[in-house]
């Protein structure tokens, strides 16, 4: 359980940085004239390679010696194209469906996504067979 937290944790931090840069791009693409869903698309990707070089090194690093890593981005980019369009589609209801402000929306969105993201980067992305054998005891 110990290792779970704090491996949840270091999840959080990169996933903290990971937002930052993604709020941020949008932010200035979207101030910028960009409209929000490519900004979305453009911003979420910038976050999503911070992601995978932080996760990969620093969250899942003792976790991620089974899977060779061609396997392994392949499978990040499935989880991310997944993640994407489900914040993409929360992000665009938000904002046809409401009067939030589009910072709002894309906050609202970005934490929708965290579940989806966490739950295929834990357990299909990084995993391997010896972590989740050792999580589960």
């Amino acid at each position: 359980m110990r290792a779970f937290i704090g491996q949840f944790l270091r999840f959080g931090t990169v996933g903290a940085l990971n937002t930052g840069i993604d709020y941020i791009v949008f932010i200035v693409l979207t101030w910028g004239g960009m409209l929000p869903l490519p900004a979305q698309i453009i911003s979420y990707l910038c976050g999503a390679a911070n992601s995978y070089l932080l996760n990969r090194g620093w969250t899942f690093r003792g976790s991620s010696g089974q899977s060779p890593q061609s396997r392994q981005l392949i499978s990040f980019i499935i989880v991310n194209l997944i993640t994407l369009a489900c914040t993409s589609a929360v992000l665009e209801g938000l904002l046809h469906e409401t009067s939030w402000s589009l910072p709002a929306c894309k906050l609202i969105a970005t934490l929708a996504g965290l579940a989806i993201n966490y739950t295929g980067s834990r357990f299909w992305v990084f995993g391997s067979r010896q972590g989740k054998e050792r999580d589960a005891s």
